[in-house]
């Protein structure tokens, strides 16, 4: 997979190539990118995540530090999903958090697929939420979308991020 760096909406952009087989693939897909990216990131391919899910966080100018967490990738905007947490959280209130997701179906299993390895998304989250808190005074923007959550026991993986700092 290829990514075109500093692009905010790479899939809507073309920044974003993927099952590239060869060299000659990859080279093709970065000038086919070149106008709108500032660098490039080579990644590995992964198999089908369970599901994808967003993490997000800002500061509120009433409630401080908030982190979103939600249905990722293109479903961002095709569902109403998300929960928010005020900052400092609790890896309970983000499990609570994600019981309350409609995307939570997929995570437990939907139709006989493979359940999501929900115990790695909530380190995860837990993770991006200490990450946030410890350093709110310098974060402007945190999004990370989508966390791909994997079957059952072969945790998560971040595939996009986007953090903006205080200048």
């Amino acid at each position: 997979m290829l990514k075109g760096l500093g692009v905010a909406h790479k899939t809507e952009a073309g920044a974003v190539k993927l099952n590239l087989s060869s060299r000659q693939a990859v080279l093709d897909a970065a000038e086919g990118m070149a106008a709108v990216a500032s660098g490039y990131l080579v990644e590995k391919m992964i198999g089908k995540p369970v599901a994808e899910i967003i993490v997000g966080a800002l500061r509120d100018p009433v409630a401080g530090p908030v982190l979103t967490i939600g249905a990722g990738g293109i479903l961002v905007e095709l569902l109403d999903d998300s929960a928010i947490l005020t900052l400092p959280t609790s890896e309970n209130a983000i499990s609570e958090a994600i019981s309350g997701l409609k995307i939570k179906k997929l995570l437990d299993g939907y139709r006989g697929g493979p359940k999501g390895d929900v115990e790695a998304l909530i380190a995860s989250v837990a993770a991006v939420a200490s990450y946030v808190a410890s350093d709110a005074a310098n974060l402007t923007e945190l999004d990370i979308n989508p966390i791909m959550v994997l079957p059952e026991g072969s945790g998560t993986l971040a595939v996009d991020a986007l953090i903006r700092r205080r200048k």
